[in-house]
């Protein structure tokens, strides 16, 4: 994922009023914005895959829409734009569909009075929907890439040892060595599940077809039946 810390501090150097238009920002900030993004909503929805062009157009620059959108996003956004604090869709009539602000971590996000709120993420590969609780819980494998299982567990909706922000996790049979100090508790992390041992996250994943997956590909947790 881009580093995107400083760079809209940078833009609002440049502006002279409070709205930094795109014709005010550098070639070089544009540049490194534009490409494939993702409009996500923490409550699991399907998502909608943007990509963001250099091209001018009416309300800012050009906005291709992707294979994958789901509404209330589908054929709505025509133009992106830099303002404010951040980011701003329009549709074709320069009217503001959604805006979303940096963050030093994490995705950029809706004001926090918006709910639910959606999130704008760079470069998201094949994610399309938020991890949500609802759909984490229960029985679970995590498995290799390879499909080799490496440990049973039960994602349990109540509080762990740990943290309160945190739920169990309960090894169901099965599970290597090396992975059972590694799943000591869950979360939702934004648009990620995380699942946590030791000091930090062993594994953070996004949801897919089967269930979830890390970044990497290289661990997988599926339906246990």
């Amino acid at each position: 994922m881009r580093m995107w810390g400083g760079v809209l501090a940078a833009i609002l150097l440049t502006a002279s009023s409070g709205i930094a238009r795109a014709q005010e920002v550098s070639q070089d900030i544009v540049d490194a914005t534009i490409g494939e993004w993702l409009i996500v909503s923490e409550d699991g929805s399907l998502g909608c895959h943007v990509t963001l062009g250099k091209e001018k157009t009416i309300g800012g620059r050009m906005v291709k829409e992707g294979n994958t959108c789901g509404a209330p996003w589908h054929n709505e956004i025509a133009a992106w734009d830099f303002a404010g604090p951040g980011i701003v869709l329009r549709d074709a009539t320069r009217k503001e569909v959604i805006a979303f602000g940096e963050r030093e971590v994490g995705p950029w996000v809706t004001d926090i009075e918006r709910t639910p709120r959606i999130y704008f993420l760079p470069e998201p590969g094949n994610i399309d929907r938020a991890a949500t609780e609802k759909e984490a819980l229960g029985k679970w494998v995590l498995t290799d890439k390879k499909g080799r299982a490496l440990c049973h567990i039960t994602l349990l909706d109540s509080p762990s040892k740990r943290s309160d922000d945190s739920k169990g996790i309960r090894i169901d049979g099965d599970c290597s060595a090396s992975v059972k100090k590694k799943v000591e508790a869950w979360q939702i992390d934004e648009i990620k599940l995380g699942i946590i041992g030791g000091e930090d996250y062993s594994y953070s994943m996004s949801p897919d077809t089967e269930g979830f997956v890390t970044d990497d590909g290289r661990f997988r947790l599926r339906r246990d039946q």
